[in-house]
């Protein structure tokens, strides 16, 4: 992956794109970039071989902005965080699959579910500091996203579409878990704002 990241910086640096001095800064964009596409691309494939394709937009759907703005468990290797990441998925779709929860039941979980990620909130990465400001329009932006998660599990109860209220119920419980190993992670490492 090193390799390739060169090879794609020193491309567009011959190309004019982009000056030499910023050179790290674009070898970490291409890294991000072939990581999460990496990522992207094998839940594809397991949602596809799952005929869960629905189920897996679903879970970015619900998952991406939670994590940006809530935070979580931050994996020091690639290579541990897309092992993790890839059984994460496939272990939720297989629940959703094979799990029948009332949607009941699941609407509790994500009342619940959501105040603990509103309680839990920040979690931050030593790799990213988050100022005071930031931290203001993260929250805001997180409470935007928890009403749209609640607003779209109502549509889906409405739609008698009870697995996919289980999956937004069943992405939050990860999504707490997350967030609580990233603070117990932060407070091991002695990060803590």
């Amino acid at each position: 992956m090193k390799r390739l990241e060169e090879i794609l910086t020193d491309y567009v640096i011959q190309k004019g794109m982009v000056k030499e001095e910023d050179r790290e800064l674009y070898e970490y964009g291409f890294t991000m970039t072939i990581e999460v596409g990496l990522f992207v691309l094998s839940c594809l494939f397991v949602s596809l071989y799952l005929h869960m394709l629905m189920e897996g937009i679903l879970f970015f759907l619900i998952f991406a902005p939670l994590r940006s703005y809530a935070g979580g468990l931050h994996l020091d290797k690639f290579h541990s965080c897309f092992v993790l990441s890839c059984l994460t998925f496939s272990g939720i779709l297989l629940i959703v699959r094979y799990a029948h929860i009332p949607m009941l039941f699941s609407f509790i979980a994500l009342f619940i579910l959501e105040a603990a990620v509103y309680a839990l909130y920040p979690v931050e990465n030593i790799n990213r500091e988050v100022d005071s400001e930031e931290n203001m329009f993260f929250k805001k932006k997180l409470k935007i996203f928890l009403l749209v998660d609640l607003i779209l599990a109502i549509i889906c109860a409405a739609l008698k579409k009870e697995c996919y209220v289980f999956l937004i119920s069943v992405t939050f419980f990860m999504t707490v878990i997350t967030m609580i190993l990233g603070k117990y992670k932060n407070m091991r490492t002695g990060f803590k704002k």
